[in-house]
């Protein structure tokens, strides 16, 4: 038997499976996978149940939609700081807002309402200032900046687009 390179692949509505190898590695594992593969049938109703299964992959927040502010702010990280907090709800208020700026009050206010306490808003907010993740677009009111919408997509993970 000799021992040349083999491939296998199978693509169930694109839940691929590719097996590549030496030649009586991949023999080894085609056996196995004839039998498995013959429980799916080739039906289609077999076809269109795995289309229906199918994962949506991660949920894209793009735009106005970022979703009910309780999702938003659940996606942040467990180790997230009350300024993370802050700045993640202004961006929520600031999404909706009519011009495109948030204020400490709001931003604070949901995040209250969800049980999330902040000690002194105004100090996280001027937190945010310093560091440049926001700027003032007139008194008490805020909008985030690009370092900001980099510091969230950092904190929040690639699975949701702000």
């Amino acid at each position: 038997m000799t021992n040349q390179h083999a491939r296998i692949k199978i693509n169930l509505a694109q839940r691929e499976i590719e097996i590549e190898g030496a030649e009586n590695f991949v023999s080894h594992w085609a056996d196995r996978l004839d039998e498995l593969l013959g429980y799916f049938g080739n039906s289609e109703e077999s076809r269109q149940k795995a289309e229906e299964d199918k994962p949506e992959g991660p949920r894209q927040l793009t735009g106005d939609d970022l979703g009910a502010f309780g999702e938003f702010i659940q996606s942040l990280p467990n180790a997230s700081t009350e300024v993370d907090k802050m700045l993640a709800a202004g961006l929520w208020v600031q999404r909706r807002s009519n011009d495109d700026a948030f204020g400490t009050g709001d931003a604070s206010r949901h995040l209250a309402d969800h049980g999330m306490r902040i000690g002194n808003p105004s100090q996280c907010v001027r937190q945010s200032l310093m560091a440049k993740r926001l700027f003032m677009v007139q008194r008490g009111r805020y909008r985030i900046s690009q370092q900001g919408y980099n510091y969230l997509r950092q904190l929040i993970g690639p699975s949701t687009r702000i």
